[in-house]
């Protein structure tokens, strides 16, 4: 048995990271007046919510409760741990998506009373994925359940759930686990196992599992062959880096010696770190002790993420590892990495381009005379939208044969009231078209789904950052000062921008009403 399925909580006790989930449930299950029939369960991977449905379902079901925690000794809770009970289904919704599977699953069985246990328990995973037409066919039947009838949804993606399934759960936000508490618990399970492990290490893992609970158990399973956990053992087996070198490179690169710190690099490299993994570290480990050396630090991170949007776009990473670093040192010489060979890539477009794009070809063979040749469309594709439209309608209607007596009709002009009034109604296409616009492909990777256009006032443009990157990437004066320039040029009036940091869990549950 793996040790996460081994070191599964079997009672809301044992969960960690999620006390204000826990602490609720615990007291639904005592006082069973206040059991809802449908639970929501959203947000990170490995944080729980699969745990917690089962938890609840024994909870429902338990003959013997302890202090709101199931016992897991009764007839009841072993079904369940068993998975036995024909009254507890657990249903993956990226396998059963149709209407049909819903239909045969749910809801005709949910018509019967329990045969074994006390309540019915649907839990129905990643229910995001179910289809329109399922999320349909169930919606009746959750709107008015039977008494005996329990149902739990769980789900990482909760902007997917339609509003009328949300209204009708009882919604519960799990959050990410923060290093300490995941520290404590492999340190919990290594001590139960007879592991020997170092602190370092296990905090290494805990941060490179992104707060999920159940890599850093899958990662200390897959080191612990060895039957101890330390940092030398991480990097042999999972190819990272522990945090002392991390600092090390950090301390090295803060000296200014670039021999020096392209000899620890490819000491790095030679070891089996995987880069890709190392720099996500490195940029983890700044944003922890961000304080320490603010200045050093803010400056740095941003060389590493540029680092990281190339480490996917070339072949040699080291090799743009160094030229980024060179560059950090020398920012009066920079040196390009348009020489090395890049990774195919789909070509980022505009919306301005795939308008253009989508645009029906004529059937006819086009006079040579014709506007819009190869070289006038690469310039339609760069040009405003107000020029693009009036480019398109020439090359739909073009013209067979020369009609000098039909005087051509000047294009109606733009106006700066009308292109805002555009841009407002559309605020997703407007930032889409300036992020595609700034030259750092790092920058447009990480601003591009992590910051949105809340809403645009007289001479204010207020822009929600859901990462501290974007908030970082935004607040820096250079390319703040080319974003108000890229926007001031879109709506026809200077703006300045206003960044509001959100985090993500509660800007996604803003929208979504919650």
């Amino acid at each position: 048995m793996s040790l996460a399925n081994k070191y599964r909580p079997q009672t809301f006790d044992e969960m960690i990271g999620q006390e204000h989930i826990s602490d609720i449930l615990k007291a639904q299950m005592i006082a069973r007046d206040k059991i809802h029939h449908n639970y929501l369960l959203f947000w990170p991977r490995g944080t729980g919510k699969t745990t917690s449905a089962r938890l609840i379902a024994k909870g429902l079901n338990c003959l013997n409760l302890q202090n709101g925690n199931p016992c897991n000794e009764c007839s009841n809770c072993q079904l369940i741990n068993a998975g036995t009970s024909l009254d507890y289904t657990e249903i993956d919704a990226a396998s059963h998506t149709g209407v049909d599977n819903i239909r045969e699953e749910i809801i005709d069985k949910a018509l019967y009373p329990p045969t074994t246990l006390q309540k019915k328990i649907y839990v129905i995973d990643e229910v995001h994925m179910l289809s329109k037409g399922a999320f349909n066919a169930l919606l009746k039947t959750i709107e008015e359940p039977k008494s005996n009838v329990c149902f739990i949804f769980a789900t990482t993606e909760i902007h997917k759930v339609p509003d009328t399934i949300i209204s009708r759960c009882q919604v519960f936000n799990y959050r990410k686990v923060p290093t300490q508490a995941m520290t404590l618990h492999l340190e919990k399970i290594c001590k139960a196992e007879g592991l020997g492990y170092t602190l370092p290490a296990l905090e290494t893992i805990a941060n490179i599992s992104e707060w999920c609970v159940r890599d850093a158990v899958k990662y200390i399973d897959q080191v612990s062959i060895l039957w101890e956990i330390t940092e030398g053992n991480i990097t042999k087996f999972l190819g990272v880096a522990g945090e002392n070198t991390i600092k090390t490179l950090l301390e090295t690169i803060k000296k200014g010696d670039r021999n020096q710190i392209f000899e620890f690099l490819d000491t790095i490299a030679q070891s089996g770190v995987d880069l890709w993994q190392f720099t996500k570290q490195t940029i983890g480990y700044i944003d922890q002790h961000l304080l320490e050396d603010t200045d050093f630090y803010l400056r740095i991170c941003s060389t590493f993420w540029e680092i990281l949007g190339n480490l996917r776009r070339y072949p040699y990473p080291i090799v743009a590892y160094k030229i980024s670093l060179n560059n950090y040192l020398n920012p009066e010489k920079q040196l390009t990495t348009s020489s090395i060979p890049q990774v195919s890539q789909p070509s980022v477009s505009t919306p301005v381009a795939v308008s253009v794009a989508q645009t029906p070809a004529p059937q006819q063979q086009k006079p040579e005379s014709s506007p819009v040749n190869s070289e006038s469309k690469s310039e339609v594709v760069a040009a405003p939208l107000w020029s693009v439209q009036s480019e398109v309608v020439k090359e739909e209607s073009p013209s067979t044969q020369p009609a000098p007596a039909a005087p051509k009709a000047e294009p109606q002009p733009v106006t700066a009231s009308t292109q805002m009034q555009f841009w407002t109604n559309d605020l997703k296409s407007l930032w889409q078209s300036v992020v595609a616009q700034i030259p750092k492909p790092t920058a447009q990777a990480n601003l591009k789904d992590q910051a949105i256009i809340e809403a645009i006032s007289e001479n204010t443009v207020e822009i929600i950052v859901i990462t501290k990157i974007a908030e970082m990437l935004l607040k820096n004066e250079e390319i703040k000062k080319l974003v108000e320039s890229l926007l001031t040029t879109s709506l026809w009036k200077s703006v300045q921008l206003q960044v509001v940091y959100e985090a993500k869990e509660s800007y996604f549950a803003r929208k979504m009403g919650l």
